[in-house]
C-alpha cells in the first residue's frame, strides 16, 4: 500500500513510471516537521544492492494537486542498474522513505560509506555525497533524541571524516558548493552551514581541530529552534514582534540543551550562543561587540546569513550566489557593518576558489 491507503506495488508504479504516466514532483520543500516521508537522493544509493526499506515517488494526478507516495522499490528489492540511467533521464533525483524507516536508511547509508572504503580509489564527490547524507539524516535523529548527548560523540567522528575527505586533494574544497541542498529544512540549514563553515576554515588553513570546532557549531547552531513553536518557526507570513522576540531566544536555547549534556567542547557552545552576534555590536542575545566575541564569531555568522539566503525557501526564491553576497554587504545596523569586512573578503575568495 503506499503512504494514503491505495494498493499500488512497486512493479506497478516503475511501469508507469517509466511510461511517463505519472507526474512527478521534482522538488520538495519541506516547511514543516510533520511529514511522514522524508526525500533520500538517488547518488547515495547502492545500485546492484538489496534494500532494507521501501523507498516511494511523490506524484500528483495530472488534473489534481493531490499528493501521494507510490512504492517504487520495496525492502528486500534491487535498484537494477538499468532503471538508474531510466530515472536519470526522466529526471528524477530523489525517493523518499518512511520516517518509520529512519534508523534502517542511516544503517544503510553507513554500509554504503564501508564499501566505498572497501573499494579504494574513489572520487572524492561519490563519497562525499553520501558521507553528507549520512550525516544529514543522523543530525535529524540526534535533534529529535531526548538523549542528545550520546549522539554528539557520533557527529564529532562524522565531521572529523567528511574534514579528512576534503583535505585529502586541494580541489576538493570546490565540491563544498555541490553538495549543499537546495531546498530547507533545518537539517539541510545545518548541514549546508557546517559545509561552508569547514570549507573556509580549511580555505583559510585552519587545523584540523580548529575546523572541527567550527564544523560542530555549524552542525548544531540552530540546535535551539527544536524547541520552538511549530506555528511559529514554519510560518510563511511576517512573524509579530512579540514572535520575533521568540524565534530569537534560539541561541539561547541551543547553548543551554548542549551545556546540559556536558559533551560539547566550551568553544562549540560559545559558538552556538554567539552565532547571531553582529560586528557592529548589535546582534542578540547578548549584543557583544566584534572585539568581545569569539573570533570565529564572524565566521558562522556570515556562513549561516548566506545559507539563509541562497537556499530556496517556501516563501521566496534562493538567491544567486553573488547576489546574495552583495546582499551582505549592504546590510548595516546602527553603528555599521553587520559582516565583518575581511571576513566577508575571504569567504567571496573561497566561493571563487576555481
Amino acid at each position: 500500500m503506499d503512504g494514503n491507503g491505495s494498493k499500488m506495488s512497486g512493479h506497478n508504479t516503475r511501469e508507469q513510471l517509466f511510461a511517463n504516466r505519472l507526474k512527478v514532483h521534482r522538488r520538495n520543500f519541506c516547511s514543516n516537521g510533520t511529514t511522514s516521508y522524508f526525500p533520500l537522493y538517488l547518488r547515495a544509493l547502492m545500485v546492484g544492492e538489496k534494500l532494507s526499506f521501501s523507498l516511494y515517488v511523490k506524484v500528483s494526478g495530472e488534473d489534481s494537486q493531490e499528493v501521494k507516495f507510490l512504492p517504487f522499490l520495496e525492502s528486500e528489492e534491487i535498484l537494477e542498474p538499468s532503471w538508474v540511467e531510466m530515472l536519470q533521464r526522466l529526471g528524477v533525483d530523489r525517493f523518499y522513505f518512511h520516517r518509520g524507516d529512519l534508523d534502517l536508511v542511516i544503517a544503510y547509508l553507513n554500509n554504503h560509506l564501508l564499501l566505498l572504503d572497501s573499494r579504494g580509489e574513489v572520487h572524492p564527490k561519490e563519497k562525499l555525497l553520501v558521507l553528507v547524507e549520512h550525516l544529514n539524516f543522523s543530525l535529524r535523529r540526534s535533534f529529535n533524541s531526548p538523549h542528545l548527548g550520546r549522539h554528539i560523540h557520533l557527529a564529532q567522528i562524522q565531521v572529523e571524516r567528511l574534514i579528512q575527505e576534503l583535505e585529502k586533494d586541494p580541489t576538493s574544497l570546490k565540491l563544498v558548493w555541490e553538495l549543499l541542498y537546495q531546498h530547507y529544512t533545518l537539517y539541510n540549514h545545518s548541514l549546508n552551514v557546517c559545509l561552508l563553515g569547514i570549507g573556509l576554515m580549511l580555505f583559510l588553513h585552519k587545523s584540523r581541530r580548529e575546523s572541527l570546532i567550527m564544523g560542530l557549531a555549524c552542525l548544531f547552531h540552530d540546535l535551539g529552534l527544536t524547541r520552538i513553536p511549530e506555528e511559529i518557526l514554519y510560518r510563511t507570513e511576517p512573524l509579530t514582534p512579540e514572535e520575533k522576540e521568540i524565534i530569537m531566544t534560539h541561541p539561547q536555547l541551543g547553548f543551554q540543551i548542549l551545556k546540559e549534556t556536558s559533551a560539547m567542547p566550551p568553544e562549540v557552545m560559545q559558538l552556538v550562543l554567539e552565532h547571531h552576534e553582529n560586528a557592529d555590536g548589535s546582534g542578540y542575545p547578548q549584543g557583544l561587540a566584534l572585539n568581545k566575541q569569539h573570533p570565529w564569531t564572524r565566521i558562522i555568522r556570515l556562513v549561516d546569513a548566506y545559507d539563509g539566503l541562497s537556499g530556496h525557501r517556501p516563501y521566496r526564491q534562493a538567491l544567486k550566489p553573488f547576489a546574495a553576497l552583495k546582499a551582505l554587504q549592504d546590510q548595516v545596523g546602527p553603528e555599521g557593518r553587520i559582516f565583518d569586512h575581511r571576513t566577508l573578503v575571504n569567504f567571496i575568495r573561497f566561493l571563487a576558489v576555481p
